[in-house]
């Protein structure tokens, strides 16, 4: 009876201990974050996303995707209900987009804030419940509009290969060569100049030695000019008496001439002329009477105040 009483024990012990360890394990792996919904509207399909994918804001996990569903009202629209924590900032400017998680194909929920991108002042919190879910515009993720722009982008890309295969015809070959040849030889003339330009280059410091020696006898020339006593100066100054000198002498010597020389020429010139006025009257005599030379000259009438005058 001992023995029944103790394995009565036991099984109740270990029915009890496995029934810890499911809740147990119930309790660790249920997610005990408290949790609102939203919907998710888009007209854009929704490729690898499935209940129970994941919901990130920003990158963080913030929920699960609960359900999706066709909108009745609207043909052709899309609900995305989710389910996501109570603390995320749920804006009026949050919007969604579909994301997938590296090759695997696997699509997640991409919450994201427009405000929160440009730096602005936040918008108001969305509020939702249970009775009134709030709703958040889904938008057009990367492949879907890769998907859309996949055939212009086909035809821009047929167009450019076009024109590669028009730029590189035989005619345009031969250009694109010749022109080629052209960058050739400019470079190997560049390197001429510069292998040219070689001893110049080399001959450069003692220029600049020449250059800083000039420099330097200018500046003590400058120096020299700038001293008051210095030899330039006093070379100038000696330069400058000596010429004062000199001046002094000729203006001594045409002072002798104008108070000597002068006077003497003015009579000289005086006597000159009243000899050329002597000399014209005996030519002016002769011309009248030339018999004058040899018997006289026809005597002078007296004039006024001298004997013998008689007024007409």
């Amino acid at each position: 009876m001992e023995n029944k009483s103790n394995a009565f024990l036991a099984g109740v012990f270990t029915i009890g201990l496995a029934i810890l360890v499911l809740f147990s394990i119930f309790w660790f792996s249920s997610d005990h974050a408290v949790r609102v919904p939203y919907d998710l509207i888009t007209r854009s399909t929704v490729n690898g996303l499935g209940p129970q994918a994941d919901v990130k804001y920003r990158g963080l996990d913030v929920g699960k995707v609960v359900s999706i569903r066709f909108d009745p009202a609207v043909p052709g629209q899309i609900i995305v209900r989710i389910s996501v924590n109570q603390d995320t900032p749920i804006t009026r400017t949050t919007y969604a987009t579909l994301g997938f998680q590296g090759v695997t194909g696997i699509g997640y929920v991409q919450l994201d804030d427009t405000t929160a991108q440009e730096g602005g002042t936040p918008s108001p919190h969305l509020a939702t419940s249970s009775k009134s879910v709030a709703r958040i515009t889904m938008r057009a993720g990367f492949f879907e509009e890769l998907e859309k722009r996949g055939d212009s982008l086909l035809t821009q890309l047929e167009t450019i290969m076009g024109s590669l295969n028009d730029m590189f015809q035989a005619d345009n070959r031969r250009e694109l060569m010749g022109a080629i040849r052209s960058v050739r030889k400019t470079a190997d003339d560049y390197s001429q100049l510069a292998s040219s330009l070689a001893p110049a280059v080399r001959q450069l410091p003692q220029v600049t030695e020449h250059l800083n020696a000039t420099l330097a006898s200018t500046r003590r020339l400058t120096q020299e000019l700038a001293r008051p006593d210095g030899t330039v100066l006093r070379t100038i100054d000696r330069v400058g008496h000596d010429l004062q000198g000199a001046a002094d002498s000729i203006q001594s010597a045409a002072g002798g001439v104008s108070q000597e020389t002068l006077p003497q020429i003015n009579g000289l010139a005086r006597d000159t002329r009243q000899t050329m006025r002597s000399i014209d009257r005996a030519a002016s005599q002769f011309n009248d009477s030339p018999r004058s030379v040899l018997f006289g000259g026809p005597a002078t009438m007296p004039g006024p105040g001298e004997p013998g005058f008689q007024a007409p």
